[in-house]
Parts: structure tokens; sequence; C-alpha cells
């Protein structure tokens, strides 16, 4: 009996609430949207002819777990859904030479294969730092001729990634994988497989990790309830980014991002602490637009932000001290 063959990749949820194989019609939608959007976003920055073609990514759904199957042989299906679209361009029913033409110098197998090593690998640098917002690293070593970039993270734990990737992950909009990452419960987890006869990739997203991928404010929970409006606090956490126009920073604090904004002067002042980790040191306010006290997101109006190893900054300056 000749082997079945094995799908070029997947992406799955595993877990109790889809051991059945099913997910709801709402939830199975999301799911698909995030995994075009997802992978389209990578298939287009292997060319600009992608872009141009109206292409379908096909998937076969399968059950045991909730899969999203990719065949072996999309490149052979690919083109005939592109042969259907430029027999109806051209004219007739037959397939015509002139789309043959257009697509024989595409190697659609491979840019899939490149699209999908970039998304694996992308999601594996966002769980690995934490966060997919930070596009500014601090803690690299580059190895093998600059071929090589090892990943430093606040927990001291180091990854090896092809530049190639890393240059991917710093150009991937933030919330690229947010309807992907969606569907992630605590008893559901998403699964991205690539595997071809040199290598697997695989990177799984649990509920703790969903954070990093799913935007913000999504949310309708209060957050950090603790945190009364008013209350002075002093938080751990990593700087993530600046808006110089808004006049705030990102924090990353216990999984959240919070904005943070100075009680005087500009973040400007304080771009020597970006991309650190830091303790940031002020007061809770949860105001909101209107001025009411109903804010969900508590932010922080900050007195003093204090880098990790011993300098803090006071005004403008940085001195050291405790």
């Amino acid at each position: 009996m000749a082997k079945k063959p094995q799908p070029l990749a997947k992406i799955k949820y595993e877990g109790k609430q889809v051991e059945d194989g099913f997910l709801d019609a709402r939830t199975a939608a999301n799911a698909l949207i995030g995994i075009d959007e997802s992978l389209r976003y990578f298939i287009y920055q292997e060319g600009v002819d992608m872009q141009k073609l109206p292409f379908e990514i096909p998937v076969k759904i399968q059950k045991g777990s909730w899969e999203a199957l990719f065949p072996d042989n999309i490149d052979e299906v690919l083109i005939k859904g592109l042969l259907t679209w430029g027999a109806a361009k051209y004219g007739g029913t037959a397939l015509s030479e002139m789309a043959k033409n257009d697509f024989k110098n595409i190697g659609f197998k491979d840019v899939f294969k490149s699209a999908f090593k970039k998304m694996t690998w992308v999601m594996r640098i966002a769980i690995h730092l934490g966060t997919i917002s930070i596009k500014k690293l601090s803690s690299i070593k580059f190895t093998d001729n600059n071929t090589k970039a090892h990943i430093t993270n606040a927990k001291n734990e180091t990854l090896e990634v092809p530049v190639e990737f890393l240059e991917a992950f710093t150009e991937c909009p933030e919330y690229l994988f947010d309807k992907l990452s969606k569907v992630v419960d605590v008893e559901r987890k998403l699964v991205v497989l690539y595997t071809d006869d040199k290598e697997k990739l695989e990177v799984k997203v649990d509920h703790t990790q969903r954070r990093i991928f799913v935007k913000q404010d999504e949310s309708d929970e209060v957050l950090f309830p603790a945190l009364n409006h008013g209350d002075y606090v002093e938080l751990e956490g990593h700087i993530t980014r600046g808006n110089e126009q808004e006049n705030t920073i990102g924090f990353q604090f216990d999984g959240h991002i919070l904005t943070c904004y100075p009680e005087t002067g500009k973040i400007t002042d304080y771009k020597d602490a970006l991309f650190l980790n830091c303790t940031v040191k002020g007061y809770i306010d949860r105001l909101d637009k209107n001025g009411e006290l109903n804010h969900k997101r508590p932010r922080i109006r900050f007195t003093q932000i204090r880098v990790s190893g011993g300098l803090r900054r006071s005004g403008n300056l940085f001195d050291t001290g405790s």
C-alpha cells in the first residue's frame, strides 16, 4: 500500500475543546480568516508578482483536533485555480497557452514554503521575547558571518535565529496574528507546524501566550483591579516602544502592555531607557477620555524610570543610587 503523503504544513488547534474535531461556526470563521491573512502577508513578501494574482490559499480541514492541512502538492493546486482564472481572462473554456506562460516561472511551492517558515519563525521569536511589538533588539549577538542571531530575553534565555527570519520579525505588523490567536483558550492551544525532508519547525501558543498576539483592548474585564486610581506604584517590567506624538511609552508588565506618560517633560528625555528592563515609578491613572473614573486598563503617570542594573533617571539625567 502506497504511503499516504504528509502535508507540507498545518495550522491546528488542540485541547479538550476540540477533541472531536469541531469549532463553532464563528470561531472557525475567525480561524480561517486568520490563517488566510497571516499566510498571505508572508506570501506577498516573496515577490510583487504574487500580489497581482487572484490566488486562493487551499486548506483541508481534518478531524482529530481541528487541523487546517496544506498539501505537499500545493503548487499544483494553486496553478489549477489560476489556470481556471486565466482561461476566463483570455477567453474560451480551454486552458490557454498565454495563461500557462503567465505562471510557468513562479515556483508556488517554494514561495509557500518560504512564507510558512517565516511565519513560524516570527511567532517563535515573539514567544521567546514575550512580545511582538519590540522591533529594536538590544540583547543580540551575531555569529557565522552575520548569518545567525542569538537573541537573549528577559529570562536570560537565548534563541538562535537565522538572520533572514529576524528581519521578517522586525518588519511584521504588530497584530498580524490577532484573529489566529483569538481562538486560543485555556483548553484550546494553537499549533503551527512546517516540515520537509530537511527540517521541522513547530510553534505552540497557549492561553498564557495569547496576549502576545491579540490586541490588548479586546477584553471588557478590568485589568489589574487592585491598582486604584491615584495609587503610587513601583512596577518592574520592560519598555517596548515610544510614541513621541502622543508622548507615551509602552510598558510590558505582568503579560500586558500598559501606556505610561511622564508627569513632566517629554518621553524623549527617557530615550536611553527604551527596550530595556526597568522599574517605572509613578501614579495610576484610570480616567477615560471624558474624565470619568472608569478606564478598564490602568495607565501610569510616571515620575521616574529606573533602568535595571543600578541606574535611574532623575529629571533629564542619569545618576546612580537606589
